[in-house]
């Protein structure tokens, strides 16, 4: 009976772990707070436990998903009204620093997309057919 109400307990804390990853803060940062399990905890836990992974790896989809929308959001936005344009050239590095930041964590976190899975577009059955010239053209012998 305990080791399932501690189960069920630690279901929902990685539950709201994943709800926070969603919302695009750290795992560092999440369990950083007080009432959090520590990082090694959660990395333990989701090594050892197949329903607490898939609550952690929805979590990181999602994730993903949100920092998708923050590059999009730091590209599209609308720079300050500054004066000096040294200010303004170092915003627009700021963001391409966010954005280059974001976009390769993002090619590690969801390679294959919002459903989490490998859909090909073609099949990959098919015929197919090597051939190899000899060198020599079509009757010049090479004299």
């Amino acid at each position: 009976m305990e080791e399932k109400r501690r189960q069920r307990l630690l279901a929902t804390t990685m539950q709201a772990i994943a709800d926070r990853l969603a919302a695009g803060e750290s795992l560092v940062k999440i369990t950083k707070d007080k009432g959090m399990p520590s990082y090694a905890s959660v990395t333990r836990a989701v090594q050892e436990d197949d329903e607490l992974w898939s609550i952690y790896r929805r979590g990181r989809v999602l994730q993903a998903e949100f920092f998708s929308d923050r590059i999009n959001d730091l590209a599209c936005e609308g720079l300050p009204d500054l004066l000096d344009p040294r200010h303004l050239n170092a915003e627009v590095q700021r963001r391409r620093l966010e954005i280059d930041s974001l976009k390769w964590t993002l090619a590690r976190m969801q390679p294959f997309g919002l459903r989490d899975r490998r859909e090909d577009a073609a099949p990959t059955t098919g015929t197919l057919t090597v051939t190899w010239d000899n060198g020599v053209s079509g009757g010049d012998s090479g004299e």
